[in-house]
């Protein structure tokens, strides 16, 4: 693995992936993206309104095209949203641009984190707690292939951040 490749942080919403990259991007120089801002700002609708006015369908394909513009760049911090890595295209077009980790915590803990769950369509108008579970029972085995875990349960930004650039530091060292 090249030692310019992007950082990738997939795994669950709630695990901190937004809120760690752009902790990793700023102590590595790197430019921070995240991919639903990024869809966002090419259709000029917000996450919620594609939901609602597009589909869920459409919201997928702009996370395969975006994934595509993400591979074409390099050195870049990237936050993807919970469901990106699950169809195994943009997993593996997400893999050959760079290191993917998975950032995860107990559902408990993501519920709580959750808990004002307005700006998550996939949540919108269900019940958490029955809702978080089954997405995660439905992403599990697209997270499970994803080589790299790390938990943030209990732990500060900072010292996931840290956790990251130092799995990062270990994956590309002596290429």
């Amino acid at each position: 693995m090249l030692p310019n490749v992007n950082i990738v942080l997939a795994g669950p919403m709630g695990s901190g992936k937004t809120s760690v990259g752009e902790v990793v991007a700023s102590k590595l120089g790197r430019e921070f993206r995240d991919t639903d801002r990024m869809i966002e700002e090419i259709t000029g609708l917000s996450i919620v309104r594609i939901f609602s006015e597009r589909s869920e369908t459409y919201f997928r394909s702009m996370e395969r095209e975006v994934a595509k513009v993400i591979a074409h760049h390099k050195n870049l911090v990237v936050a993807v949203g919970g469901g990106m890595t699950v169809p195994e295209e943009n997993f593996l077009t997400l893999s050959a641009s760079g290191l993917i980790i998975c950032l995860t915590a107990s559902q408990k803990v993501l519920a709580n984190r959750l808990s004002d769950h307005s700006g998550r369509p996939m949540l919108e108008g269900h019940d958490l707690k029955t809702r978080l579970p089954e997405i995660l029972r439905e992403r599990r085995k697209a997270y499970n292939r994803i080589p790299f875990l790390i938990e943030t349960d209990g732990i500060e930004i900072e010292s996931v951040a840290e956790r990251v650039i130092i799995l990062y530091q270990e994956q590309t060292a002596g290429v």
